[in-house]
């Protein structure tokens, strides 16, 4: 099991996306996965750090990427209440993309990839759980 802990903030997502590329290169994992795994960590952390906190403060956000079989995701963060199942919008997927709401579109692509996603809040804050596909 692979465990990090991040501020909220677009410095430390960088950081630990690079540290996710790094710990994962020796390990035996598929090119594809790596990148479900990156972009997954990119598009929910994103989210986090843009909307969960109402104040300028530092939030730690907990990661844990188990890479046995099965191989799981979890981001847990002590941002608002935010059930992106439930709560984030449907992706609006017609029309030119300038013209489109922002809004709901990752977690579109991320269910296309075959990505299974689990919310529950737990003792003040929101876990998310990746379920990746067996390769």
């Amino acid at each position: 099991m692979l465990e990090w802990s991040m501020a909220n903030d677009s410095a430390d997502l960088a950081r630990v996306l690079d540290e996710v590329d790094e710990r994962l290169a020796p390990l035996p994992v598929s090119p594809k996965r790596k990148y479900a795994v990156r972009l997954a960590l990119d598009e929910l952390l994103s989210n986090v750090i843009r909307y969960a906190y109402d104040d300028a403060a530092r939030h730690r956000i907990d990661l844990k990427l188990e890479t046995g079989a099965p191989f799981h995701l979890t981001i847990a963060d002590d941002g608002k209440p935010f059930d992106p199942l439930a709560d984030a919008p449907s992706p609006v997927l017609d029309g030119p993309v300038e013209d489109r709401p922002i809004g709901g579109l990752g977690l579109h692509i991320l269910k296309k990839m075959g990505l299974q996603l689990a919310y529950r809040r737990e003792a003040g804050r929101n876990v998310v759980r990746v379920d990746f596909p067996e390769e």
